[in-house]
């Protein structure tokens, strides 16, 4: 696996779309395309097994069910991924995140649309390392300062005021070792959860052109979005009357996004330019 991913602009062109890895793979057997280990439809293929092999076979199927394969050419490329719901189009102008395969294709880990600035995402990666880190301490501070209050409380409630300052005394260190421990108990059990892939993220927002790939946070962007630009303004992020715009996502669709403004790729990143477009 390289240090950074490739980036693929142009046109997507004979988009195919596969509910199944059973039918995509039938699909490439048809065609004559080699066969593909798990390494080479991504760590989403690999993620997926290993929660087939624990005790999360629930989790393991609403995943599965979740996602669709693609396959589509950009120029004579042939572009190969996997997202939650893929509602972009033929005739569509992309910018696609990709890595490229021993057989001449590419593996998809973002997919760009410049017209709406809507952002497929690779599963589960919508935040850099720094950025789920972040977050996950927030919500365990949050939380754990909800639960001492909680216990506090109930304490106080359940004790005589003359044994307060006794109280206070004896559980003091016990309280504290609790506090810090919840805390990094839901850290790592929130990281567990929320950054699955967020090394993936960061070499998706590296080749984005993101200037701190591992702070993003795609969410956050997301909410931004709509709150700091009206859509009535003139000055808007994008046309609000395009078709690809007013198109609604399917239900269920999730690790797909707006962003504002898309930085400019970096020039460490390859880019393969297959129809000329204004940037």
């Amino acid at each position: 696996m390289s240090d950074h991913y490739q980036i693929i602009t142009g046109i997507v062109s004979e988009l195919e779309i596969f509910d199944t890895e059973q039918q995509f793979l039938k699909t490439r057997k048809l065609a004559g395309l080699p066969a593909l280990g798990l390494f080479f439809l991504g760590d989403v293929v690999a993620a997926a097994s290993q929660l087939n092999t624990t005790d999360s076979n629930e989790e393991a199927a609403e995943f599965l069910n979740s996602v669709q394969y693609f396959r589509c050419k950009m120029g004579s490329n042939i572009i190969e991924g996997i997202f939650c719901r893929v509602f972009f189009n033929n005739g569509d102008q992309v910018e696609v995140v990709v890595e490229p395969r021993s057989d001449g294709s590419y593996f998809a880990y973002a997919l760009r649309r410049l017209i709406d600035h809507r952002l497929w995402l690779h599963p589960w990666a919508t935040k850099g390392t720094k950025a789920v880190n972040k977050s996950a301490l927030k919500f365990a501070v949050l939380l754990a300062s909800f639960f001492l209050i909680g216990i506090t409380i109930s304490d106080l409630i359940s004790i005589p005021i003359s044994k307060y300052s006794s109280f206070f005394r004896d559980s003091f260190i016990v309280t504290i070792i609790l506090y810090f421990s919840f805390i990094l108990f839901v850290y790592f059990l929130h990281k567990r959860f929320s950054g699955k892939d967020s090394h993936i993220a960061d070499k998706n927002f590296a080749a984005l052109g993101y200037a701190d790939p591992k702070q993003v946070d795609m969410e956050a962007e997301f909410y931004k979005f709509y709150a700091y630009r009206d859509e009535n303004l003139p000055n808007f992020y994008v046309d609000i009357n395009s078709a690809q715009y007013k198109q609604q996502p399917p239900e269920g669709a999730k690790w797909v996004t707006f962003y504002r403004e898309a930085p400019p790729i970096p020039e460490y990143i390859k880019v393969i330019r297959t129809e000329d477009y204004d940037e």
